[in-house]
């Protein structure tokens, strides 16, 4: 009874705070949010592939490393090194695969924040499910509490932090203006990731003193990745705003219809005012007008930077007939 308790409750413990951190995240996609199959997918990646697949890499590169140092040393060189490695780079493949061939839902970096949170979320959930299990079998409930409330709350977001900043790497590398900063990006994201992740396993691995400089370290960074993702997000709303000026200019969208696409509060403000005069029907058709307004204006500035690249002029007419056909 007690093992079945420990599970539920393990799992309760590791999915409750992952939803949590989930709809913070996804709150700061508000302009143009990212299709949910491509977020469910990328999440579920670092649920359960991305964790099957580092698990059997760390175990293979683990073996000659025991066979040539001292176990201690083996252990050490695991947690800090071998482990932040290889988990970074699995956890990235997802992200690359997006920038590679999904490059329309690439909107720059705060995309790559909201997907590299994601695929740290999912490997922290299915990680911290075994690590509460294995707490609980060698010390009870006791040290079942303690590693919860390290892994879940305390250091709850680094793994959605290490991942982020690969994928805000990329994100800024979508429209970065030269050559080399867009070959170099990705790989100082994924490099900055590994550290950030290594960096935080050798200080835990070290003791308890040490622990505290991790955990100050650790939260620096998620303070760093929050106020990036604030400055994405108003970067992104002058964008939206920027492009929105010809088609206001050619009676497309009125001017309050264009500020509204660039603005949560004006929007939620303009949808509630409908709401209240035409009914929530009309404030959904408002909601998804405002939506492809906003892609309207991001696919303009991916079609003036990149071209064509793989069909924004057609998709930049389908936004304009979509706008027209819902009215404004």
């Amino acid at each position: 009874m007690a093992t079945v308790a420990a599970l539920f409750l393990s799992l309760q413990a590791a999915l409750i705070p992952t939803v949590v951190y989930v709809a913070v995240v996804w709150w700061f996609d508000r302009y143009e949010r990212e299709p949910f199959w491509l977020l469910a997918i990328t999440f579920i990646w670092g649920a359960i592939p991305a964790i099957v697949l580092a698990l059997v890499l760390e175990l293979l590169f683990d073996l000659p490393i025991r066979v040539l140092v001292t176990p201690e040393g083996a252990d050490f060189i695991g947690a800090a090194l071998l482990a932040p490695a290889i988990e970074e780079c699995v956890k990235a493949l997802p992200l690359a695969a997006i920038f590679l061939f999904y490059r329309r839902e690439f909107d720059g970096v705060l995309d790559g924040l909201l997907y590299g949170a994601l695929v740290g979320f999912g490997f922290a959930m299915t990680e911290n499910i075994f690590y509460f299990l294995g707490a609980f079998f060698e010390n009870g409930w006791s040290g079942w509490g303690l590693v919860v409330f390290l892994r879940a709350v305390i250091f709850g977001l680094n793994h959605a932090l290490f991942t982020a900043v690969t994928g805000a790497a990329l994100g800024y590398s979508r429209y970065a203006l030269s050559r080399p900063k867009r070959l170099a990006a990705p790989f100082l994201g994924l490099g900055g990731a590994i550290v950030l992740h290594a960096t935080h396993n050798a200080f835990v691995a070290t003791g308890t003193a040490a622990c505290l400089i991790s955990l100050l370290a650790d939260w620096l960074g998620v303070l760093a990745v929050g106020v990036v993702a604030l400055f994405a997000a108003r970067t992104e709303s002058r964008l939206i705003m920027e492009e929105l000026r010809e088609e206001v200019g050619a009676g497309l969208l009125t001017p309050g219809a264009a500020l509204a696409a660039a603005s949560f509060r004006r929007r939620w403000h303009d949808r509630q005012a409908l709401t209240r005069t035409a009914g929530p029907g009309a404030a959904a058709r408002l909601a998804r007008m405002h939506t492809a307004a906003a892609e309207l204006a991001l696919k303009k500035r991916q079609f003036r930077l990149h071209g064509n690249e793989r069909g924004n002029e057609a998709e930049i007419a389908a936004l304009r007939r979509e706008i027209t056909r819902l009215g404004v």
